[in-house]
């Protein structure tokens, strides 16, 4: 079974900008404004608020602009020149206006430089726009920022949560990079039916390293406890943007509290009036609002307790 900084590195798989359907080096073409004029930051928080939605009219407005960005990048009319720095400036406001696709272009600049330099401070805010409205790639490099503590403070709990999140959207390696969490019991309670069952989606899915941890844990977890996990796992999907209280923010809680003391019952991610009362007592006694359910003031407070806070 791996350590905890085996894992760590084993989620750590690369093939973005490609996987994201752009060449690097067309991307760094089209984003080369926007990373050059980038001040380079050291630290960013993600929050645990939801950014604002943008409106009907924003997301047809920045849909519109987007695909006028990449037009210019590469205009249909055959010999016709691209303008890199008009697509760049297309994009941006698409992204500023809400588009996902954008804002993944826009980290994706920040990150891959046309310098060789890395920004990952200055995409994390992109990223969280674009993962919040349910782009599933956005949610699992948002997760590898926070796992990893580049750009903002290590939290690997608050990364098991946007791991799942692109887990239930279809993401095989969020799926893998979950279940090695699950495996040490870093980040999130330790279960290794739940981490057998995940590994085996995510070999499935084409993630090669998955077949050597599925193959090391299937013979420690009982048959009954691995099919009741892979039931579970496989009807834990979810579409479009992120709810106010999901599966994923539950979970969370529920291996905070637990890690805390303050959670006796099982981490299975269901709401109900008992975690919904653990969270509120552990806002009480940490001096911060315990309304609404899972609202931001106790998620705050829990994060940061969890990152040693």
């Amino acid at each position: 079974m791996p350590s905890g900084s085996e894992a760590r590195g084993a989620a750590r798989r690369g093939g973005w900008p490609r996987r994201h359907g752009l060449a690097r080096g067309v991307l760094a073409v089209a984003l080369s404004l926007l990373s050059a004029c980038a001040l380079l930051q050291t630290s960013a928080d993600v929050p645990s608020a939801a950014p604002p939605a943008p409106t009907a009219a924003e997301r047809r407005e920045a849909a519109r602009l987007y695909r006028d960005g990449l037009r210019a990048l590469n205009p249909p009319r055959r010999g016709a020149a691209g303008d890199p720095d008009g697509a760049a400036r297309l994009i941006e406001a698409a992204a500023n206006l809400g588009d996902p696709d954008a804002q993944m272009m826009v980290a994706a600049g920040h990150l891959y430089r046309p310098d060789g330099g890395r920004d990952a401070a200055a995409a994390l805010p992109w990223l969280h726009r674009a993962a919040q409205q349910g782009n599933k790639e956005a949610q699992y490099r948002l997760a590898r920022l926070l796992e990893a503590g580049e750009g903002t403070r290590r939290e690997p709990a608050w990364a098991a949560v946007w791991f799942q999140r692109a887990a239930e959207r279809g993401h095989p390696e969020a799926q893998y990079a979950l279940a090695l969490m699950q495996i040490v019991g870093e980040g999130t309670a330790r279960d290794e039916a739940e981490a057998l069952a995940r590994l085996s989606i995510a070999e499935r899915r084409g993630v090669t390293p998955a077949r050597r941890y599925r193959e090391a844990l299937q013979p420690r977890v009982p048959p009954a406890a691995a099919r009741a996990a892979a039931a579970r796992v496989g009807g834990e999907t979810a579409q479009g943007p992120v709810a106010t209280v999901d599966r994923p923010l539950v979970r969370f809680v529920q291996s905070g509290l637990m890690v805390r003391g303050g959670w006796p019952g099982a981490v299975d991610g269901r709401d109900g009036p008992a975690t919904r009362a653990a969270l509120a007592e552990f806002a009480r006694r940490e001096g911060v609002s315990p309304e609404p359910p899972y609202g931001p003031a106790a998620i705050d407070r829990l994060r940061e307790r969890l990152a040693g806070g």
